[in-house]
């Protein structure tokens, strides 16, 4: 039969090995009344504040390191493409954005976008597709396999409007705090172009980025995923995107291990010139605007030709052939701009 004394020391033995179990197991699951609740909404101001405390640090150059895309794509033609490749992303907000998916060194698509304009390389057609930011007719969901220009916003990094002219309103559900958008630069000022979803959950930032064009469909649904700090101690940024484009049947899965910022990089980079302004050469030129013309507005023939002049003299001032004659080449039309984009970090 045990002492007393033996009583107290097993009794000190078992208090001693529940709290060293509790140390190796952590704490118990939490029960159903202890479940994570949702944080309480909070005024639009407060909560734009939040996402745009956050964005400030990421105004900078930024490049991700070891990226994965998993893509499918519909071409114009109607043939659809798989695969897995690398991605090397650089982005510089609000416009600024190039999008490499590679595989051992060889693109395969590049997205692209500056101040003025946005594009789609396919390398190995020798193909560009582009546009201008600043034109009156908006793209449908259905006009470009994917919008390059909307990228930089996907990655939930831009700034938010602030004020009373940000023309933003919110919608509260159980999960989210939904920043919606309105269109003010035509006359359908109550249309939603655009919708940003907070969690409601930390880090309280940007989880889904819906764009819808002007006819109300679905253009972009992107949903982010794995928020880390870019730096020690620095801003949160998505590690994971999972992005849709329903009306174009395209999907991409993004993951990076890291991103890098990088000051000294600026909007000058080659990385954000407009691929005829850098010589590149292509045997297929699709000037979406032109073509968005034509279909929008088949009378305005004589404003097609004199944008189409007015590009052309640009580009023989600055000392690159016109669209129409750009000579042929056996290497790569992205070649260039993706050995620039490599050189060292600093620009």
């Amino acid at each position: 039969m045990p002492t007393a004394r033996s009583q107290r020391r097993l009794s000190a033995l078992t208090v001693v090995c529940g709290g060293l179990l509790l140390l190796a197991t952590g704490c118990p699951p939490p029960g159903p009344d202890r479940e994570i609740k949702p944080i309480d909404p909070l005024p639009l101001r407060d909560a734009v504040g939040i996402v745009n405390d956050n964005n400030r640090g990421l105004q900078l150059t930024i490049k991700s390191k070891g990226g994965f895309a998993r893509c499918r794509f519909t071409d114009q033609d109607g043939s659809k493409r798989r695969f897995d490749v690398d991605a090397n992303l650089i982005v510089h907000c609000p416009r600024n954005m190039r999008l490499d998916m590679s595989v051992l060194g060889k693109s395969y698509f590049v997205f692209g976008s500056n101040e003025t304009r946005y594009w789609v390389e396919q390398p190995d057609a020798r193909a560009l597709t582009w546009g201008r930011h600043d034109r009156d007719i908006e793209p449908n969901a259905r006009d470009l396999i994917i919008r390059p220009e909307l990228i930089v916003e996907a990655l939930g990094i831009a700034l938010i409007p602030e004020g009373d002219n940000a023309h933003i309103s919110q919608r509260i559900t159980d999960t989210h705090q939904q920043l919606i958008f309105y269109d003010q630069s035509g006359s359908q000022s109550d249309r939603i172009s655009k919708e940003f979803w907070l969690s409601r959950f930390e880090p309280q930032l940007i989880d889904r980025v819906i764009f819808r064009d002007p006819m109300g469909q679905l253009v972009m649904d992107a949903k982010l995923d794995k928020y880390k700090p870019i730096v020690p101690g620095g801003p949160l940024i998505p590690h994971r995107f999972e992005v849709n484009w329903p009306a174009t049947e395209g999907y991409m899965l993004l993951t990076v291990s890291g991103w890098k910022l990088l000051p000294n990089v600026t909007v000058d980079h080659p990385a954000f010139q407009f691929p005829l302004d850098r010589g590149a050469e292509f045997d297929r030129i699709v000037d979406l605007d032109v073509e968005l013309d034509h279909i929008y507005n088949p009378l305005k023939a004589s404003d097609i030709i004199r944008m189409q002049l007015e590009e052309q003299q640009q580009r023989e001032e600055n000392g690159f052939p016109p669209a129409n004659e750009v000579p042929f080449s056996d290497e790569p039309g992205t070649s260039e701009a993706s050995d620039q984009s490599n050189e060292s970090d600093d620009g």
